[in-house]
């Protein structure tokens, strides 16, 4: 989507267009631990995915180790990393912990670099199938800007249980908590899953928004977006539609 959604064959409201006009600048932006450049590459990759044969072929496979190949490049990111972009879009489901653990341990990525990607390439994977919902070519990517990831590392963040560390709500997240999730003391896990790059927790929330609800409101049955058309229920049965087909695990 882009600044050009007077193409769509269905009435936008403002509040999308506008969010994913601003999702497009934020990705071609240097973050927390990519740079500009880097972050559009990834974005470039996670466009890629879905039509690279290899990805297609690795889905049909009842084990995505069973298939011998390569993704189909289309940056210079070094080939785990390429990898690791397609799988998160196009299999998720297959994803498993002792797999991660071995990006790790191989200096593919660190715990940081690998949230920090997975983000941008969900986000631009939203973008896209967005698009190509409401009938539209998906836009093309910002030029990356200049300048140099922060590299600043939540201090409270520890591991939780989940694979990568994460910013505790409560007293025990000190100001990251504050910070990030407003002192809420009950913050849903999917609010959580990003709190180790702190930016991109702020954009997921400015994302799901207009699409969904803010997070913090995910965990109250009984709360419905002003000016939707759809109920909570309604609202929620599509939810669960999508993230099953998509194999997510929630």
């Amino acid at each position: 989507m882009g600044s050009n959604d007077a193409t769509a064959p269905y009435p936008l409201r403002d509040d999308l267009v506008s969010v994913h006009e601003e999702l497009r600048a934020r990705i071609a932006a240097p973050g927390t631990w990519w740079s500009g450049a880097e972050r559009t590459a990834i974005a470039a990759e996670a466009r890629a995915a879905r039509d690279c044969p290899f990805n297609k072929e690795r889905k049909q496979a009842l084990s995505p180790t069973a298939v011998e190949g390569s993704c189909t490049s289309v940056t210079d990111l070094p080939h785990r990393v390429v990898d690791t972009i397609h799988r998160i879009v196009t299999d998720p489901g297959r994803l498993s912990r002792s797999w991660y653990e071995k990006l790790l341990a191989d200096d593919v990525l660190t715990d940081a670099a690998y949230v920090e990607l997975a983000a941008v390439a969900i986000l631009q994977n939203a973008l896209d199938v967005f698009a190509l919902a409401v009938g539209v070519t998906p836009a093309p990517l910002h030029e990356p800007l200049t300048g140099e990831p922060t590299r600043a590392r939540p201090a409270t963040a520890r591991h939780d249980g989940a694979w990568v560390p994460q910013i505790p709500p409560g007293e025990d997240g000190g100001e990251d908590w504050r910070d990030v999730y407003g002192d809420r003391e009950s913050v849903p896990q999917i609010g959580r899953a990003l709190s180790l790059v702190p930016d991109e927790v702020r954009m997921m929330n400015l994302v799901a928004q207009p699409h969904y609800m803010k997070l913090e409101h995910v965990i109250d049955p009984s709360y419905v977006e002003p000016g939707r058309t759809l109920d909570r229920l309604q609202t929620e049965l599509i939810a669960a539609r999508v993230s099953a087909i998509n194999e997510c695990f929630y």
